[in-house]
Parts: structure tokens; sequence; C-alpha cells
């Protein structure tokens, strides 16, 4: 594991800040993803913002390394497992949560979540920024430093605001 970790790792460095042309991103099934993917990573845009996930009171992981493989690193990728999402573009297009989930590889709606789907009496409520989103939430344009709370539930715990670590 600890290998093909330093793997990854390394080639993630090494591909960093690099423009080669991108490619279309490989979808999973039942997902489409507009969202270019190349050799290396692309700086032309260089934002981040972060995803917090709680279903039912408990808090989910974002997992490290959605939109990276050993060959390519997508405009909209995660190194680790913070909820930062990495927007490191070749143009200014907008990119939606949506994308990112589409890369990921799960669904997201206003009864999905990744792996988890609203039941009956359970809805899922969305704030950026500490303001309630009323449209759908992979409708989301990705910002700096937006402070993106997904939450299905009930419960629906209240959520800090996140602090952004130095370098961000």
């Amino acid at each position: 594991m600890r290998i093909a970790l330093a793997t990854v790792l390394g080639i993630v460095i090494a591909s960093c800040g690099g423009t080669a042309a991108p490619s279309p991103t490989p979808s999973a099934p039942g997902t489409r993803s507009a969202v270019p993917c190349g050799p290396t990573e692309v700086f032309t845009r260089h934002e981040h913002a972060h995803l917090t996930i709680v279903v039912r009171g408990q808090l989910r992981v974002v997992p490290a390394f959605i939109g990276i493989t050993a060959t390519s690193i997508c405009w909209l990728h995660t190194h680790d497992t913070s909820g930062i999402i990495h927007i490191e573009a070749g143009d200014n297009r907008s990119l939606t949560l949506g994308d990112f989930f589409a890369v990921w590889g799960k669904p997201l709606s206003t009864t999905a979540i990744a792996d988890d789907r609203a039941s009956t009496g359970e809805s899922v409520q969305v704030t950026v920024n500490q303001k309630p989103y009323t449209d759908p939430p992979e409708t989301i344009v990705l910002h700096e430093h937006d402070d993106i709370d997904l939450e299905l539930g009930p419960p629906f715990p209240a959520i800090a605001p996140y602090v952004w670590p130095p370098g961000y």
C-alpha cells in the first residue's frame, strides 16, 4: 500500500506545473463528465473550494485522489481527504459541483449525495459560504474559497465555517 501511494504521489508531484493539452475525463457508468484531464496539472486557473458532506448526522470523508490516476489528472481533483477540491484548469469555464461529482463517478442531486439516497421524510440541504442554496446542488459553480456543505437528513447538525490552512 505504501509503495502504491508513494508511486501515485511521485507521479502527481512530478506532473505539477505542466501545460499539456487535456483530454476528456473517463466517466464512470451512469455519469458524464466534461471536465478535461491530461498528463499534468494546468495552472491557468488555480483555485480551491471546500466540501463537507454529512449524512444522517455522520461526517463522510471526501476521498483522496479523486480525478487523479497514474497517467492523468483532471482539472477538478483532490489530493487528500481534507475536502479541498482543487480547481486547476486551463481556462475560465464554469466548473460545477456536479462536474466534480461526475469526475468522482458519484451521483449528486436533490435526493442523492454519492452513495447515499434520501428516504421518505429526508432531504438534501445545501449551504454555500454559510448561506442556504436552494437550487439543485449539482448546479453550484465552484469559486475560490467556496465553503460548500451538503447534508442529507435529518438530522442537520450545524457545521462550522471551514478554516483554510495557510497557503490556500
